[in-house]
């Protein structure tokens, strides 16, 4: 069981990492599938909230294991619902700020 707290711990702690520099740093070459040439979209924007949910998703990842423990396995399907829907929101807003921007 300690094993599992403690792997927890450190994935979490590693999505945290990436999204401090993803969103701080501007660090976007982390991001799967980003294309400096091809995004056209804002950058500073794109950043923020990818970073934002990273850091998200490694916070419920070191609760995890405590809400497994003293909570109920429901915990678990709750951060699975959480992960899901949060990545499809996340895709789908992506994708609408990858349109140009007017510059007039």
């Amino acid at each position: 069981m300690l094993a599992g707290f403690i792997i927890c711990f450190i994935v979490g702690l590693l999505c945290i990492l990436m999204g401090f520099l993803i969103w701080k740093k501007k660090q976007l070459s982390f991001i799967a599938g980003y294309n400096e040439e091809t995004y056209k979209g804002d950058k500073e924007k794109l950043a923020k909230v990818i970073g934002l949910f990273t850091i998200f998703v490694g916070l419920l990842t070191i609760l995890l294991p405590f809400g497994l423990e003293f909570v109920s396995e429901l915990f678990g399907l709750l951060f699975g619902a959480i992960i899901t829907i949060g990545s499809i929101a996340l895709i789908v807003y992506v994708n609408k700020l990858n349109k140009p921007t007017d510059s007039k």
